[in-house]
């Protein structure tokens, strides 16, 4: 397993870090889930389904922790419980600002709105 760095890692680490814990959790049961079939080929396949949920160690730690206890679950199972837990953080460097302000006119209409529709609601 890799060192994380507030909590995100290279998909190669996030994979090998799903790996292990499962390896640990399941145990055999989790290597002869993939038993005659090209293990390249596995991590390939849990790389293309997982994408960047790979690289945000919180994501898949909740997965891990909703897995089923019997069984290790199939990489589009996996999926579906990173899609469930916490948000990717975005990269403070990709969110453009817009520093021109908004017209006052417009935010005073907006408000008038608001106020129509709070009317509206409470009468």
């Amino acid at each position: 397993m890799s060192n994380y760095s507030n909590n995100e890692c290279t998909q190669d680490e996030g994979l090998d870090y799903i790996f292990g814990r499962m390896s640990a959790i399941y145990g055999a049961a989790f290597l002869r889930h993939w038993e005659g079939v090209d293990l390249e080929l596995v991590r390939q396949e849990w790389q293309r389904q997982l994408g960047n949920f790979l690289t945000y160690r919180p994501s898949m730690d909740y997965a891990i922790d909703r897995c089923h206890a019997d069984y290790p679950p199939s990489a589009i199972k996996f999926r579906e419980f990173c899609n469930a837990g916490p948000n990717i953080p975005r990269n403070q460097a990709q969110i453009e600002y817009n520093p021109k302000p908004v017209d006052p006119e417009v935010i005073a209409e907006a408000k008038r709105k608001l106020a129509e529709l709070r009317s509206r609601w409470t009468n």
